[in-house]
């Protein structure tokens, strides 16, 4: 089966089945930083971690003992007939064991704080993207991201099915959700104890301004590697490094040019221009 990183700017003409793996240019992505235990708590939490505007799909998925939340623009258009398309996935996912991968000669994916980014002119001594499709095993985690509109005869059937016993379905939900919430009650509370949690709404309030505030500052970090992969690089030009840490950005361009003017547009700029390499600090 044939593997493909779909980016947008993916040009290829695809006329048999292939798995498609999404770029990072196509999802938003952050880390539960939540005491989430399971799957299913990661999931129902997915939709609020985000603040997006418009209409998205929202999951959540495990990674390395890790829990992360996506969000999907819900009229996302992938531009490969449907036929084709033996499943959609994600890069965060697929290609998660790798730090750097080269694209092509003009974009590369890097992973920064376990998140994976796209950017433009490839770094070197990346890993080439077509290499790792070769042997890359793929998870079994699939996002089902397509508006199909072709139903057979069976969908219709279990329609008919469904409809027939709705309201048969909503009477007992309805007497078991009754019990459920009690069961949900008592398990809270059970749970509040064995954790230790707090029970009181200040202190709850107090954990959930400090979730707030790691979360701004996700979002602040994404904004800024945003605004440095939109660096207008000339002919010859390319990133050599960029780091983060301690609040700060560390970078190294392969140029003879001065970038303070771009910088200085977001950030306090500490730099140096030498034997033809612009590195520059970025508080």
């Amino acid at each position: 089966m044939k593997k493909i990183l779909y980016t947008k700017f993916f040009n290829e003409k695809i006329e048999e089945k292939a798995d498609v793996i999404l770029s990072p240019e196509f999802y938003w992505i952050k880390k539960i930083n939540a005491p989430v235990k399971s799957l299913k708590e990661a999931k129902k939490l997915s939709k609020n971690i985000f603040d997006l505007e418009g209409e998205y799909i929202y999951d959540a998925f495990k990674l390395k003992d890790k829990f992360f939340a996506v969000a999907f623009n819900k009229n996302i258009k992938i531009n490969i007939p449907q036929k084709y398309i033996n499943s959609v996935r994600i890069a965060q996912i697929e290609l998660y064991d790798y730090d750097c991968i080269k694209i092509d000669e003009n974009h590369y994916i890097q992973k920064f704080d376990d998140l994976l980014f796209c950017f433009p002119t490839p770094k070197q001594n990346c890993r080439d993207l077509n290499e790792i499709l070769k042997n890359l095993k793929l998870s079994n985690k699939t996002f089902n991201l397509l508006n199909r509109f072709e139903i057979d005869k069976s969908i219709i059937i279990l329609a008919a099915v469904i409809f027939i016993f709705v309201n048969f379905s909503l009477l007992l939900n309805a007497y078991l959700n009754k019990k459920e919430i009690k069961k949900i009650s008592a398990k809270t509370q059970n749970i509040l104890e064995r954790q230790n949690l707090p029970k009181t709404s200040f202190e709850l309030n107090s954990i959930l301004n400090t979730l707030k505030t790691a979360k701004k500052k996700q979002e602040i970090i994404k904004k800024d590697l945003e605004f440095i992969s939109n660096l207008p690089l000339q002919k010859g030009e390319y990133v050599k490094k960029l780091s983060f840490k301690d609040n700060e950005f560390e970078i190294t361009v392969k140029t003879k040019r001065n970038l303070d003017n771009y910088f200085k547009k977001k950030f306090q700029v500490s730099s140096s221009l030498k034997n033809g390499e612009y590195k520059a600090r970025l508080k």
